[in-house]
């Protein structure tokens, strides 16, 4: 009898563990990629010409608050010459800290809020429509934005 019992639970638990994945008809987009680059169109944060580093940038989601980091820093994924800015909230303005030595400069993010279907159940989600740094629009190129830092 008891080797049934075990062998009843194993059964449930098998049946139970087939369910099909859960889809989404979605990608929701809550980050950025940009390069970093001065005039000359050198990049600042990565290679001969960087002159900060990827651990001292900080997103802030008030200018000189410190308290409140509004993103993720990271190497881009899509271009490891680029950062990627995983943000935790959709704010529509964000500052770049650098370090102490540097202004900060600002991110503009329009988000366009969307509804898809996730897991049969309609749910909301952010996709970036526009993006300003130090509010001039910047137009992505292969997913990549590129901020002229003067």
């Amino acid at each position: 009898m008891k080797n049934y019992f075990s062998l009843f639970w194993v059964l449930i638990m098998f049946l139970s563990c087939n369910k099909p994945p859960c889809k989404c008809d979605f990608r929701a987009i809550d980050f950025i990629e940009c390069k970093m680059v001065n005039q000359q169109g050198q990049n600042l944060i990565f290679g001969s010409s960087a002159l900060y580093k990827i651990d001292s940038v900080l997103i802030l989601n008030e200018h000189n608050n410190f308290n409140i980091n509004n993103a993720s820093v990271r190497k881009g994924l899509l271009d490891s010459t680029a950062l990627r800015f995983d943000f935790h909230t959709a704010a529509v303005k964000s500052y770049i800290f650098y370090n102490q030595q540097t202004l900060e400069d600002s991110v503009e993010i329009k988000w366009l809020t969307k509804t898809g279907k996730c897991c049969e159940a309609s749910q909301e989600y952010y996709t970036v429509d526009s993006v300003k740094f130090n509010n001039v629009f910047v137009k992505s190129v292969n997913g990549i934005y590129t901020f002229v830092k003067f």
